[in-house]
């Protein structure tokens, strides 16, 4: 069990406030690199005490000596999902560790909700790197009144970064009354209605939420929701997505990409530049042979956390995304290394005949892209179903109450499919067809996700080189 006030943390956690919070603005990427080295050899060193890490490692023929930089890190094998959730509990952490630590669950997003372990530090360490990015958008954590619509339940890293790291920890110190937490699953009625009430400053939560409020706010709703900034995060927010909510609040929306295991990933800046929490986190794109991709070219992401505990995370490839890095600096100045783009999860994407890809991102753009260019938004689902490599059905959900507005559904139907066959480059058959209920998938009838698929992506998909 973590202890809620354990004095020893706080005076660390300050410690590393004080030395974190403007490290981008006073560290030059060279510096940067010297620091995180350090942070790696302790990581590794602790890895070699965590049965399922100690095994890899042995296995692979690795050493600690081997190991000096984050340029060795491609010396060590990756670790997989798998390899987590196979080994819990008693070969993901420490021995010593057990009693100090907290158990935290994935959301299950990708697949099952993953298990592994944290510590008390672990969590106000990732709240400090949250408290560094805020200050980016010009808000101050201690007096901003600031919502943040997430999965509250039990065991989820939002709550243990919140009730067991956070809120015990500073509330002696800070009233925190400047904190609205809201569940992402609740009626979105209700939620916007919660948030007219506490009339925030700062908005943060997940892309369909938040789009759905947004056509909320144009209907009346949300009188005093007038936010100064919205972060979006915990899934794919495309560019017309980003339109329709920045027009309904009248304000920029910034996107956001973490996780329960990683915490804090990258943010984005004014200039539209996703920085790498570069200090904390070390970021690779690899094929699904776990060969090392260059920037540039998108790849899966491979994922090392260089602080904390319990379980660590050191070449993971269990947030199954695909991603690309990008070379080069921001002209914002941050020193930071880059992300090009977050092309959403792997079971996400559709596989064509050739091995090419089709990423998350660019299914979810194509219709905002259609109805953007027929001035209408009148679609209010739509699913990608993929059978075969030969055949892909889009199914399409319309709004009754916009149904007579504007551009006919024959018409919009007809943009859509053909949007879809240059997306595919003509290697699959599509259909696009209007439906009442979106398909379920089979291991979760409640689950009805956008895209569904029952191909298997690692056999079919092909990197370019």
């Amino acid at each position: 069990m973590v202890s809620k006030s354990n004095p020893f943390v706080i005076t660390k956690v300050v410690k590393h406030y004080l030395s974190d919070i403007n490290r981008f603005q006073t560290y030059d990427f060279e510096k940067i690199k010297k620091y995180r080295n350090k942070l790696f050899q302790k990581l590794v060193k602790y890895a070699f005490s965590v049965p399922i890490y100690k095994k890899k490692y042995l296995d692979a023929g690795i050493s600690i000596k081997k190991i000096k930089s984050l340029e060795d890190i491609e010396k060590l094998p990756i670790i997989t999902r798998e390899d987590l959730m196979n080994n819990y509990p008693s070969g993901v952490i420490h021995k010593r560790k057990v009693k100090k630590s907290v158990v935290i669950n994935t959301s299950g997003s990708s697949r099952n909700p993953l298990l592994y372990y944290t510590d008390q530090f672990t969590l106000m360490k990732t709240l400090i790197i949250y408290v560094r990015q805020l200050r980016e958008y010009d808000f101050e954590w201690k007096k901003s009144k600031m919502s943040v619509i997430a999965n509250f339940y039990s065991g989820t890293g939002p709550t243990r970064y919140f009730n067991t790291g956070a809120f015990p920890t500073l509330k002696p110190f800070f009233s925190l009354d400047n904190f609205q937490l809201l569940n992402a699953d609740d009626d979105l009625k209700e939620l916007i209605n919660n948030l007219d009430t506490f009339k925030p400053e700062f908005l943060a939560g997940f892309p369909g939420p938040l789009r759905h409020m947004a056509l909320l706010k144009n209907q009346g709703y949300g009188k005093y929701v007038n936010p100064k900034c919205i972060i979006s995060s915990g899934g794919i927010i495309d560019k017309y997505d980003k339109i329709e909510i920045e027009q309904a609040f009248g304000v920029k929306v910034y996107d956001f990409f973490g996780s329960t295991e990683a915490g804090p990933i990258s943010f984005e800046c004014d200039v539209g530049c996703f920085h790498i929490n570069s200090d904390y986190i070390f970021l690779e794109t690899v094929d699904k042979k776990g060969k090392k991709i260059p920037k540039g070219k998108p790849g899966i992401l491979s994922l090392t956390r260089l602080y904390g505990k319990g379980t660590p995370i050191i070449r993971y490839t269990g947030m199954e995304d695909f991603i690309t890095l990008k070379k080069g600096f921001c002209k914002c100045g941050l020193s930071t290394e880059l992300i090009e783009r977050v092309h959403g999860r792997i079971k996400e994407c559709v596989v064509l005949p050739s091995g090419k890809i089709i990423f998350a991102y660019d299914l979810k753009m194509l219709p905002g892209k259609v109805m953007y260019k027929l001035k209408t938004d009148k679609i209010h689902m739509i699913q990608t179903v993929q059978e075969s490599l030969e055949k892909v059905e889009v199914l399409v959900i319309i709004d009754d109450k916009k149904r007579k507005i504007g551009i006919p559904i024959k018409k919009l139907l007809e943009e859509l499919e053909n949007g879809y066959e240059r997306l595919f480059e003509g290697e699959v058959e599509v259909k696009v067809k209007e439906v009442k209920e979106l398909k379920s998938e089979q291991a979760n009838p409640e689950s009805k996700p956008g895209v569904l698929s029952t191909i298997d992506v690692y056999k079919h998909i092909k990197f370019r080189s």
